[in-house]
Protein backbone atom coordinates (compact mmCIF):
# COMPACT_ATOMS: atom_id res chain seq x y z
CA UNK A 1 0.00 0.00 0.00
CA UNK A 2 2.79 2.63 0.81
CA UNK A 3 4.14 2.04 -2.69
CA UNK A 4 1.10 2.44 -4.22
CA UNK A 5 0.63 5.72 -2.16
CA UNK A 6 4.12 7.20 -2.87
CA UNK A 7 4.01 5.61 -6.68
CA UNK A 8 0.98 8.69 -7.07
CA UNK A 9 2.85 11.84 -5.60
CA UNK A 10 5.49 12.81 -8.37
CA UNK A 11 6.78 16.47 -8.93
CA UNK A 12 5.57 19.76 -7.88
CA UNK A 13 2.65 22.16 -9.25
CA UNK A 14 -0.23 24.10 -8.61
CA UNK A 15 -2.75 21.54 -9.18
CA UNK A 16 -6.19 22.90 -8.96
CA UNK A 17 -7.74 26.00 -10.18
CA UNK A 18 -7.68 28.65 -7.43
CA UNK A 19 -4.88 26.30 -5.60
CA UNK A 20 -2.17 28.28 -3.74
CA UNK A 21 1.37 28.85 -4.61
CA UNK A 22 2.32 27.02 -1.07
CA UNK A 23 1.68 24.18 -3.15
CA UNK A 24 4.44 24.16 -4.90
CA UNK A 25 6.37 22.46 -1.21
CA UNK A 26 4.12 19.38 -1.82
CA UNK A 27 4.07 16.68 -4.17
CA UNK A 28 2.04 16.26 -7.21
CA UNK A 29 -0.74 14.31 -6.50
CA UNK A 30 -1.78 12.41 -9.72
CA UNK A 31 -4.81 10.82 -8.62
CA UNK A 32 -6.10 14.47 -8.21
CA UNK A 33 -5.03 15.00 -11.66
CA UNK A 34 -7.02 12.51 -12.91
CA UNK A 35 -9.96 13.63 -10.87
CA UNK A 36 -9.60 16.79 -12.72
CA UNK A 37 -9.89 15.18 -15.86
CA UNK A 38 -12.90 12.94 -14.95
CA UNK A 39 -14.19 16.27 -13.58
CA UNK A 40 -13.85 18.49 -17.12
CA UNK A 41 -14.78 15.72 -19.38
CA UNK A 42 -17.99 15.86 -17.48
CA UNK A 43 -18.46 19.43 -17.83
CA UNK A 44 -17.51 19.66 -21.77
CA UNK A 45 -20.18 16.86 -21.93
CA UNK A 46 -22.81 18.84 -20.13
CA UNK A 47 -21.75 22.14 -22.16
CA UNK A 48 -22.74 20.50 -25.66
CA UNK A 49 -26.08 21.83 -25.29
CA UNK A 50 -26.79 25.38 -23.57
CA UNK A 51 -30.33 25.89 -24.20
CA UNK A 52 -32.75 23.83 -26.11
CA UNK A 53 -32.47 20.13 -27.05
CA UNK A 54 -32.63 19.21 -30.45
CA UNK A 55 -36.24 17.18 -30.83
CA UNK A 56 -36.23 13.56 -30.13
CA UNK A 57 -32.97 13.48 -27.92
CA UNK A 58 -34.59 13.48 -24.68
CA UNK A 59 -31.32 11.14 -23.69
CA UNK A 60 -29.26 14.30 -23.48
CA UNK A 61 -30.91 16.32 -21.28
CA UNK A 62 -31.30 13.25 -18.69
CA UNK A 63 -27.86 12.72 -19.15
CA UNK A 64 -27.11 16.32 -18.55
CA UNK A 65 -29.73 16.44 -15.72
CA UNK A 66 -27.97 13.76 -13.93
CA UNK A 67 -24.56 15.10 -14.14
CA UNK A 68 -25.11 18.63 -13.25
CA UNK A 69 -26.12 16.68 -9.94
CA UNK A 70 -22.28 16.35 -9.24
CA UNK A 71 -20.05 17.51 -11.28
CA UNK A 72 -19.55 21.53 -10.02
CA UNK A 73 -19.61 20.06 -6.43
CA UNK A 74 -16.97 17.57 -7.43
CA UNK A 75 -14.80 20.39 -8.83
CA UNK A 76 -15.54 22.33 -5.58
CA UNK A 77 -13.96 19.61 -3.37
CA UNK A 78 -11.25 19.27 -5.54
CA UNK A 79 -10.17 23.04 -4.98
CA UNK A 80 -10.65 22.99 -1.38
CA UNK A 81 -8.74 19.02 -0.71
CA UNK A 82 -5.47 20.98 -2.58
CA UNK A 83 -6.03 24.30 -0.16
CA UNK A 84 -6.41 21.39 2.40
CA UNK A 85 -3.47 19.53 1.44
CA UNK A 86 -0.91 22.00 0.54
CA UNK A 87 -1.55 24.69 3.88
CA UNK A 88 0.91 26.81 4.29
CA UNK A 89 -0.30 30.13 5.89
CA UNK A 90 2.99 31.06 6.94
CA UNK A 91 3.84 31.81 2.93
CA UNK A 92 2.03 35.08 2.32
CA UNK A 93 0.47 37.56 4.68
CA UNK A 94 -3.56 37.99 4.01
CA UNK A 95 -3.15 40.96 1.88
CA UNK A 96 -1.00 39.31 -0.65
CA UNK A 97 -2.86 36.12 -0.95
CA UNK A 98 -5.76 37.80 -1.85
CA UNK A 99 -4.12 40.35 -4.55
CA UNK A 100 -2.80 36.85 -5.79
CA UNK A 101 -5.99 35.28 -6.07
CA UNK A 102 -7.39 38.38 -7.59
CA UNK A 103 -4.85 38.15 -10.41
CA UNK A 104 -5.14 34.23 -10.54
CA UNK A 105 -8.91 33.67 -10.47
CA UNK A 106 -10.69 37.55 -10.51
CA UNK A 107 -8.55 38.68 -13.45
CA UNK A 108 -9.56 35.63 -16.16
CA UNK A 109 -12.95 35.67 -14.53
CA UNK A 110 -13.32 39.29 -15.65
CA UNK A 111 -11.15 38.93 -18.95
CA UNK A 112 -13.55 36.05 -20.06
CA UNK A 113 -16.69 37.28 -19.14
CA UNK A 114 -16.17 40.15 -21.44
CA UNK A 115 -14.22 37.77 -24.21
CA UNK A 116 -17.90 36.16 -24.25
CA UNK A 117 -20.18 39.02 -24.21
CA UNK A 118 -18.15 40.30 -27.10
CA UNK A 119 -17.94 36.89 -29.39
CA UNK A 120 -22.01 36.88 -28.99
CA UNK A 121 -22.33 40.24 -30.19
CA UNK A 122 -20.38 39.67 -32.74
CA UNK A 123 -20.86 36.56 -34.42
CA UNK A 124 -25.03 36.73 -33.56
CA UNK A 125 -24.74 38.97 -36.56
CA UNK A 126 -24.14 35.64 -38.73
CA UNK A 127 -24.38 32.83 -37.04
CA UNK A 128 -26.67 30.94 -34.19
CA UNK A 129 -25.52 32.11 -30.97
CA UNK A 130 -27.17 30.80 -27.46
CA UNK A 131 -28.31 32.47 -24.75
CA UNK A 132 -28.15 36.61 -26.15
CA UNK A 133 -29.28 39.34 -25.08
CA UNK A 134 -30.99 42.44 -26.46
CA UNK A 135 -28.10 44.91 -25.28
CA UNK A 136 -24.67 45.56 -23.93
CA UNK A 137 -25.94 46.74 -20.59
CA UNK A 138 -28.05 43.72 -20.24
CA UNK A 139 -25.08 41.50 -20.78
CA UNK A 140 -23.08 43.03 -18.33
CA UNK A 141 -26.24 43.00 -15.60
CA UNK A 142 -26.17 39.33 -16.17
CA UNK A 143 -22.64 39.00 -16.17
CA UNK A 144 -22.49 40.70 -12.76
CA UNK A 145 -25.47 41.71 -10.81
CA UNK A 146 -28.56 39.42 -12.08
CA UNK A 147 -26.43 36.66 -12.41
CA UNK A 148 -29.03 34.33 -13.07
CA UNK A 149 -29.01 35.04 -16.69
CA UNK A 150 -25.67 35.53 -16.78
CA UNK A 151 -23.61 35.03 -20.55
CA UNK A 152 -20.36 33.73 -18.72
CA UNK A 153 -21.73 30.67 -16.19
CA UNK A 154 -20.02 28.69 -18.05
CA UNK A 155 -16.98 30.47 -15.68
CA UNK A 156 -18.31 31.35 -13.04
CA UNK A 157 -16.20 28.91 -11.06
CA UNK A 158 -13.54 31.08 -10.86
CA UNK A 159 -15.63 33.81 -9.27
CA UNK A 160 -16.87 31.23 -6.44
CA UNK A 161 -13.21 30.36 -5.99
CA UNK A 162 -11.95 33.31 -5.22
CA UNK A 163 -14.93 33.50 -2.70
CA UNK A 164 -14.07 30.21 -1.16
CA UNK A 165 -10.08 31.24 -1.07
CA UNK A 166 -10.98 34.43 1.04
CA UNK A 167 -12.87 32.21 3.51
CA UNK A 168 -10.00 29.97 2.94
CA UNK A 169 -7.73 32.35 4.08
CA UNK A 170 -9.22 34.66 5.99
CA UNK A 171 -11.02 32.29 7.97
CA UNK A 172 -9.84 28.69 8.58
CA UNK A 173 -6.11 29.43 8.44
CA UNK A 174 -6.80 31.52 11.68
CA UNK A 175 -9.41 29.75 13.13
CA UNK A 176 -9.14 25.47 12.07
CA UNK A 177 -11.09 24.46 14.41
CA UNK A 178 -14.22 26.63 13.10
CA UNK A 179 -14.17 24.02 9.95
CA UNK A 180 -16.58 21.36 11.02
CA UNK A 181 -19.14 24.30 12.05
CA UNK A 182 -18.58 25.83 8.91
CA UNK A 183 -19.63 22.54 7.08
CA UNK A 184 -22.65 21.89 8.82
CA UNK A 185 -23.46 25.23 8.46
CA UNK A 186 -22.80 25.29 4.90
CA UNK A 187 -24.72 22.10 4.69
CA UNK A 188 -27.94 23.55 6.06
CA UNK A 189 -27.13 26.14 3.48
CA UNK A 190 -27.47 23.78 0.90
CA UNK A 191 -31.56 23.54 1.24
CA UNK A 192 -32.38 27.11 0.89
CA UNK A 193 -33.29 28.90 -2.12
CA UNK A 194 -30.95 31.95 -2.59
CA UNK A 195 -31.53 35.13 -4.95
CA UNK A 196 -29.25 34.87 -7.67
CA UNK A 197 -27.86 37.81 -7.15
CA UNK A 198 -23.50 37.88 -7.58
CA UNK A 199 -23.58 34.75 -7.80
CA UNK A 200 -24.93 34.06 -4.77
CA UNK A 201 -26.73 31.26 -5.12
CA UNK A 202 -24.00 29.22 -6.87
CA UNK A 203 -21.39 30.30 -4.29
CA UNK A 204 -23.41 29.15 -1.32
CA UNK A 205 -24.77 26.08 -2.44
CA UNK A 206 -21.61 24.61 -3.43
CA UNK A 207 -19.60 26.12 -0.71
CA UNK A 208 -19.63 23.39 1.95
CA UNK A 209 -18.23 20.72 -1.13
CA UNK A 210 -15.84 22.99 -1.00
CA UNK A 211 -14.87 23.07 2.89
CA UNK A 212 -15.16 19.06 2.79
CA UNK A 213 -12.31 19.19 0.53
CA UNK A 214 -10.39 21.24 2.57
CA UNK A 215 -11.16 19.15 5.90
CA UNK A 216 -10.27 15.72 3.56
CA UNK A 217 -7.30 17.29 2.24
CA UNK A 218 -6.37 17.75 5.51
CA UNK A 219 -6.46 13.96 6.32
CA UNK A 220 -5.86 12.82 3.17
CA UNK A 221 -3.71 9.12 4.31
CA UNK A 222 -6.99 8.28 5.74
CA UNK A 223 -9.12 9.17 2.98
CA UNK A 224 -6.81 6.67 1.04
CA UNK A 225 -7.19 3.75 3.42
CA UNK A 226 -10.99 4.56 2.86
CA UNK A 227 -10.89 4.51 -0.80
CA UNK A 228 -8.64 1.27 -1.02
CA UNK A 229 -11.00 -0.31 1.19
CA UNK A 230 -14.11 0.35 0.08
CA UNK A 231 -13.96 1.83 -3.43
CA UNK A 232 -16.28 -0.64 -4.77
CA UNK A 233 -18.92 -0.03 -2.31
CA UNK A 234 -18.74 3.72 -2.36
CA UNK A 235 -19.42 3.49 -5.99
CA UNK A 236 -22.28 1.37 -5.88
CA UNK A 237 -23.74 4.08 -2.81
CA UNK A 238 -23.13 7.13 -5.51
CA UNK A 239 -25.07 5.21 -8.44
CA UNK A 240 -27.93 4.33 -6.20
CA UNK A 241 -28.01 8.23 -4.89
CA UNK A 242 -27.61 8.95 -8.38
CA UNK A 243 -30.73 6.73 -9.14
CA UNK A 244 -33.05 8.18 -6.16
CA UNK A 245 -32.10 12.04 -7.38
CA UNK A 246 -33.25 11.15 -10.89
CA UNK A 247 -36.22 9.48 -9.55
CA UNK A 248 -37.14 12.04 -7.23
CA UNK A 249 -35.31 15.27 -7.34
CA UNK A 250 -35.57 17.09 -4.51
CA UNK A 251 -33.22 19.04 -2.82
CA UNK A 252 -31.96 16.51 -0.22
CA UNK A 253 -31.81 13.59 -2.64
CA UNK A 254 -29.37 15.71 -5.41
CA UNK A 255 -27.54 16.66 -1.99
CA UNK A 256 -26.92 13.11 -1.08
CA UNK A 257 -25.80 12.46 -4.75
CA UNK A 258 -23.45 15.10 -4.84
CA UNK A 259 -21.89 14.12 -1.24
CA UNK A 260 -21.71 10.36 -2.22
CA UNK A 261 -19.80 11.22 -5.87
CA UNK A 262 -17.01 12.74 -3.92
CA UNK A 263 -15.74 9.82 -2.76
CA UNK A 264 -16.52 7.34 -5.53
CA UNK A 265 -15.07 9.50 -8.41
CA UNK A 266 -11.99 9.99 -6.00
CA UNK A 267 -11.99 6.56 -5.21
CA UNK A 268 -12.00 5.80 -9.69
CA UNK A 269 -9.40 8.47 -9.85
CA UNK A 270 -7.09 6.65 -7.39
CA UNK A 271 -7.55 3.53 -9.24
CA UNK A 272 -7.02 5.12 -12.67
CA UNK A 273 -3.82 6.75 -11.16
CA UNK A 274 -2.06 3.67 -9.65
CA UNK A 275 -2.76 2.10 -13.14
CA UNK A 276 -0.71 4.62 -15.12
CA UNK A 277 -3.46 6.00 -16.58
CA UNK A 278 -2.76 8.30 -19.20
CA UNK A 279 -6.19 9.90 -20.72
CA UNK A 280 -7.60 11.16 -17.78
CA UNK A 281 -4.42 12.46 -16.39
CA UNK A 282 -4.06 14.59 -20.07
CA UNK A 283 -7.02 16.08 -19.53
CA UNK A 284 -6.61 16.68 -15.61
CA UNK A 285 -3.11 18.64 -16.69
CA UNK A 286 -5.36 21.13 -18.86
CA UNK A 287 -8.03 21.44 -16.94
CA UNK A 288 -8.26 25.01 -16.90
CA UNK A 289 -7.73 25.40 -20.70
CA UNK A 290 -10.35 23.28 -21.42
CA UNK A 291 -12.74 24.82 -18.80
CA UNK A 292 -11.76 28.69 -19.64
CA UNK A 293 -12.27 27.88 -23.38
CA UNK A 294 -14.75 24.56 -23.97
CA UNK A 295 -17.99 26.70 -24.30
CA UNK A 296 -16.11 29.58 -26.73
CA UNK A 297 -14.94 26.81 -29.17
CA UNK A 298 -18.54 24.20 -28.71
CA UNK A 299 -20.55 27.75 -30.19
CA UNK A 300 -17.63 28.77 -32.86
CA UNK A 301 -17.84 24.95 -33.84
CA UNK A 302 -21.80 24.64 -33.49
CA UNK A 303 -22.58 28.39 -35.13
CA UNK A 304 -20.47 27.62 -38.24
CA UNK A 305 -21.87 24.00 -38.00
CA UNK A 306 -25.45 24.91 -38.37
CA UNK A 307 -24.79 27.18 -40.92
CA UNK A 308 -24.00 23.75 -43.26
CA UNK A 309 -26.92 21.26 -41.43
CA UNK A 310 -29.14 21.48 -37.90
CA UNK A 311 -28.61 19.34 -35.47
CA UNK A 312 -32.06 18.17 -35.48
CA UNK A 313 -32.42 14.51 -36.34
CA UNK A 314 -29.76 11.94 -36.14
CA UNK A 315 -27.15 14.24 -37.04
CA UNK A 316 -27.54 15.12 -33.24
CA UNK A 317 -25.05 12.51 -32.52
CA UNK A 318 -22.31 13.45 -35.15
CA UNK A 319 -22.72 16.81 -33.40
CA UNK A 320 -22.86 15.40 -29.78
CA UNK A 321 -19.16 13.94 -30.67
CA UNK A 322 -17.80 16.91 -32.92
CA UNK A 323 -18.62 19.40 -29.95
CA UNK A 324 -17.48 16.95 -27.15
CA UNK A 325 -14.28 16.81 -28.95
CA UNK A 326 -13.71 20.32 -29.80
CA UNK A 327 -14.63 21.40 -26.72
CA UNK A 328 -11.70 19.14 -25.09
CA UNK A 329 -9.10 19.21 -28.19
CA UNK A 330 -9.30 22.99 -29.47
CA UNK A 331 -8.43 23.98 -25.82
CA UNK A 332 -5.70 22.10 -25.53
CA UNK A 333 -4.16 23.14 -28.96
CA UNK A 334 -5.13 26.93 -27.99
CA UNK A 335 -3.01 26.16 -24.53
CA UNK A 336 -0.07 25.00 -26.20
CA UNK A 337 -0.02 27.87 -28.64
CA UNK A 338 -0.02 30.29 -25.67
CA UNK A 339 2.42 28.30 -23.91
CA UNK A 340 4.89 29.35 -26.90
CA UNK A 341 4.24 32.62 -28.02
CA UNK A 342 3.14 33.92 -24.96
CA UNK A 343 4.48 32.36 -21.78
CA UNK A 344 3.07 35.39 -19.59
CA UNK A 345 -0.63 34.63 -20.37
CA UNK A 346 0.18 30.93 -20.03
CA UNK A 347 0.15 30.58 -16.17
CA UNK A 348 -3.44 31.58 -16.48
CA UNK A 349 -4.18 28.50 -18.35
CA UNK A 350 -2.04 26.02 -15.91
Amino acid sequence: MEAASTKLRVGVTDVVPGSPAASAVRPRLLDIDTAKGIGILLVVLGHVVSQQTPAGHDWYQQLKTVIYFFHMPFFMYLSGYVLGYALNPAKDGALAYVLKRCDRLLLPFFAFGLIIIAGKMVFSQFVFVDNTQDSLAAYLDGLFIHTARSPATSVWYLYAAFIYSLVFRLVIVPFPRILPVLILASAVLTQFEVESLFYADRVLRHLVFFLIGVWIGRHREAMEQLLRGYGGALLALFVAALALAWWNGNPPAVFAAALASIPALHGVALWLAERNDRIFLLLGQYTMAIYLFNTICIGLVKGFGFLLVKWDGNAFYGYFILLTAAGIGLPMIIRWVIDRMAPPLARYLQ
